[in-house]
């Protein structure tokens, strides 16, 4: 009872649509070698089994507590109710496709106490659920834990890259969370994980970052598989002028703080979600058979060459190695980008 009442970590779990993904996710976090834990669950108005799979498991494990939330609010929503309702001494995010590995918190927590930082994070497994296997990490993994600050996070920031640290999965402290009033921009589905991250730091934050995969993110577009999961090919994952207007948002919020590396890094991916807008208008005219327009969206728009040309060029480096009897890498990050909520 005293474990319920007072746990080391909240694990929060955003939930829309992941009926098939949602009981292995959980159980991830139930069999934590850390034990003294609570697992938040909030469905998301999922018109799927969502909510049947997440009240099975809180039948079967005190420590779970399922939160129906009455519409689609998107992820961040999920979250900010979540972690008002959080408990813990650390608040733990486990998106509703991915995996702990069994020893993920005691392993970050003790890495946390040990930096004294209010935030701790690890490196990725990128998960292709399609191919069934782990293909690489986010980072080439380090045997130390060291410290993670803003600096990392404006050099980190290439959208168009395989990882940036806006890909992170944090564990944060909960008295952090509440001192600074730390929460998700609802206004967004897009990088949420990421701004979140940003605030974090802006706020005056101390990280620590461990070298170790200990979470199994699961890639919403195979890039062995070729294939995209069940959470994954929602048209929201493409609304990036929703995204570009929420950029905006935190330039104006970050140039109102005096933030100006911060503002420069943001217009910076500002400038990455416009090639982004540009070019998925051009493939949208495309799959249309409106090959004119197509490629006057291109031509109209120069900053998308390059990155056209790296799709040509990694799709023809998929076919010649299909031929040679292997598999091959998918799109950039910033095509995967987004939300399970």
């Amino acid at each position: 009872m005293n474990a319920l009442m007072h746990p080391t970590v909240s694990v929060v779990i955003p939930v829309y649509n992941s009926a098939a993904t949602l009981e292995c996710a959980v159980r991830s976090a139930m069999v934590q070698s850390l034990r003294h834990i609570e697992i938040l669950i909030a469905d998301d108005g999922s018109t799927d089994d969502s909510a049947a799979v997440a009240q099975a498991l809180a039948a079967e494990d005190a420590r779970i507590q399922f939160i129906r939330l009455p519409q689609n609010g998107g992820k961040s929503h999920a979250m900010n109710v979540m972690i008002e309702r959080a408990r813990g001494e650390w608040v733990a995010v486990l998106d509703a496709d991915d995996e702990f590995d069994p020893h993920r918190l005691l392993n970050l927590i003790s890495a946390a106490e040990a930096c004294g930082s209010d935030l701790v994070a690890d490196n990725l497994a990128y998960f292709d659920s399609g191919a069934d296997r782990i293909l690489r990490t986010g980072f080439p993994a380090f045997a130390t834990p060291r410290l993670l600050v803003t600096q990392d996070i404006l050099s980190n920031n290439n959208s168009f890259a395989d990882f940036d640290y806006g890909l992170l999965k944090p564990v944060v402290r909960r008295s952090f969370i509440e001192a600074h009033d730390l929460r998700y921009y609802e206004n967004t589905r897009l990088a949420e994980d990421f701004y979140y991250l940003l605030n974090f730091f802006v706020a005056g934050g101390r990280g620590c970052l461990v070298g170790e995969p200990l979470y199994k993110w699961t890639l919403p577009f195979g890039t062995q598989s070729r294939t995209w999961t069940t959470t994954g090919a929602g048209p929201w994952r493409y609304n990036y002028r929703d995204a570009l207007a929420a950029n905006s948002h935190f330039i104006t919020q970050m140039q109102a703080k005096g933030e100006w590396e911060v503002v420069a890094m943001l217009r910076t991916r500002a400038a990455q979600y416009r090639v982004m807008i540009h070019y998925l208008d051009a493939q949208r005219h495309a799959a249309e058979w409106r090959w004119m327009k197509a490629l006057l969206t291109i031509l109209r728009h120069p900053s998308t060459y390059a990155l056209l040309f790296n799709r040509i060029v990694g799709r023809l480096g998929r076919m010649w190695t299909q031929l040679l009897g292997g598999g091959g890498r998918g799109p950039s990050t910033v095509a995967q980008e987004g939300s399970t909520s």
